[in-house]
């Protein structure tokens, strides 16, 4: 594999051990830069589901040549967005299926074979040719690809990285499963780094990445700058050279370098809620008097067709601290079931109140990146049949119209199949403008809820689109459903989209 001819179309070996976000990592950085990427631990993953159903074993006399006759059933496919994320046998897509536990337990024993790690070798090279990739691995700066441009390895502690694919697959943290996958990953270290071919290990040139306590968007950001860094000196240019001063962007615009970015280790996750319990019943009591007496309060829909069973997204726009008042401790009430919701991880951390606003409840999300964590968790509230409450824009609205936002509600409802409940709070920005401490007496604030709908009911041809388009017509879905719902002031960005779809219907 030659060296890339200039910085815009570097092969990037990226290496680390289990869970240790190589792939999720590795695909973000490539759509932020418009890399392919791909993860060659799925070859290696669809080899070993493969045998698992044939019955072959690595240790059998024939094993190994029965393991290489494998390898040209398996196929990586693009999902559209340069991503080789896809796999499949024989035409029929097994994705999910090579993701399974059973293949988790038995790749590191398939991976060993040297005759397995041989037939593939040649097959991973072919696929940078090119350049302008991404390859994620266990070997790849080491063996594979000797001579990549840039070659980076991510690390955590082994306890770090068993939590996080116990919050995968929603393990309780003191639960005998995430015990077990603690040791599952520990064995699955010692083989790794004791195999006799290729074993684990980060390339003597390397830029090792601990992984510890980040954010997933922070670790996204540091192989993000690793790779432009290393573009521009493929490429003859130094950061002091790239741009002038005069034209350099704003500092509150430029993105953090990795000595600034702050390392904060993961919130603690709050308990998903179903049923109301008695801190909810208490405090959406006292709440519910108090935006009463304080508001002139109206209701405006029909709050009951929310489901009274089963996953559901509320989402509204948010434009007040008064907003998650106003439609989590009524609807509460109304059906007995409780709303989980998302909120900066400040709220529960916050000395005295925090624990409280745990009872609410609130699940923590890390705001300063894009954290899957939260996302996880958002994951868990309903595929266990919770209710979800979201606000989309992420943050109140300064002057109380709708922002662009990012596509979290339109993935969520996607991956979940959810019944998505849309809802306006009309005028709440009124009657406690952002920057105010105390809310205003009796401006009238409108709750006004919508009709729900599965986005996958709404949108043509949503299941033959590519995930990115999916998750983005979701999303819009959504929004515009929320604008429509909003005088005309408060649609802000989604205003158009609103007319569009009143024309249309």
């Amino acid at each position: 594999m030659e060296a890339a001819a200039d910085g815009r179309r570097l092969v990037v070996a990226l290496d680390g051990p289990a869970s240790s976000g190589k792939s999720s990592v590795g695909a973000a950085a490539a759509a932020q830069l418009g890399y392919r990427f791909c993860d060659t631990g799925l070859l290696y993953r669809a080899v070993t589901w493969l045998a698992l159903r044939r019955g072959i074993e690595p240790d059998q006399p024939d094993g190994a040549e029965r393991l290489v006759a494998l390898v040209s059933e398996v196929q990586l496919l693009d999902v559209g967005d340069g991503r080789l994320a896809h796999v499949s046998v024989g035409g029929e897509d097994v994705t999910t299926e090579v993701h399974g536990p059973e293949v988790d337990v038995a790749v590191s024993a398939v991976s060993r074979v040297p005759e397995l790690r041989a037939a593939l070798l040649q097959r991973q090279r072919a696929i940078v040719d090119g350049g302008r990739i991404i390859m994620a691995g266990r070997d790849i700066g080491t063996v594979v690809l000797p001579d990549a441009d840039l070659k980076l390895f991510l690390d955590a502690s082994v306890e770090e990285r068993a939590r996080r694919r116990s919050d995968e697959r929603g393990e309780a943290p003191d639960s005998a499963a995430a015990a077990e996958t603690l040791a599952e990953l520990r064995r699955r270290d010692s083989m790794d780094s004791s195999r006799p071919v290729a074993p684990l290990r980060a390339a003597p040139d390397a830029v090792v990445i601990k992984t510890d306590g980040n954010a997933f968007e922070m670790t996204v950001g540091l192989v993000v700058d690793a790779i432009r860094a290393r573009e521009r000196a493929s490429a003859g240019v130094t950061p002091a050279a790239s741009a002038p001063a005069a034209s350099a962007p704003a500092a509150k615009e430029a993105r953090p370098t990795a000595a600034a970015r702050v390392r904060r280790p993961p919130a603690k996750p709050t308990k998903i809620v179903g049923k109301v319990t008695w801190f909810p019943w208490l405090a959406g009591g006292v709440l519910r008097f108090l935006a009463r007496t304080i508001l002139r309060l109206r209701v405006e829909g029909d709050p009951d067709a929310v489901p009274r069973e089963g996953a559901v997204i509320v989402a509204g726009n948010h434009a007040s601290s008064a907003d998650p008042v106003l439609v989590g401790a009524f609807l509460n009430a109304r059906l007995g079931r409780c709303v989980n919701w998302l909120g900066k991880r400040e709220l529960v951390e916050t000395p005295i109140l925090g624990p409280f606003m745990r009872m609410v409840p609130i699940h923590p999300v890390d705001r300063e990146a894009a954290d899957l964590d939260a996302f996880r968790t958002a994951l868990r509230i309903l595929e266990s049949g919770n209710i979800l409450g979201i606000f989309p824009e992420g943050t109140r609205s300064i002057d109380g119209a709708l922002k662009p936002v990012r596509e979290g509600a339109g993935v969520l409802a996607l991956h979940s199949g959810a019944t998505v409940m849309p809802v306006a709070l009309v005028d709440s920005d009124l009657a406690w403008p952002k920057g105010r401490l105390l809310p205003r007496f009796g401006r009238t604030v409108t709750v006004r809820w919508g009709t729900p709908f599965r986005v996958q009911d709404e949108v043509p041809g949503i299941a033959s689109m590519s995930r990115k388009d999916a998750n983005a017509a979701a999303t819009r879905l959504i929004m515009t459903r929320i604008a429509a719902l909003l005088p005309p002031r408060q649609r802000g960005v989604y205003a158009a989209d609103v007319e569009a779809a009143a024309a249309s219907s």
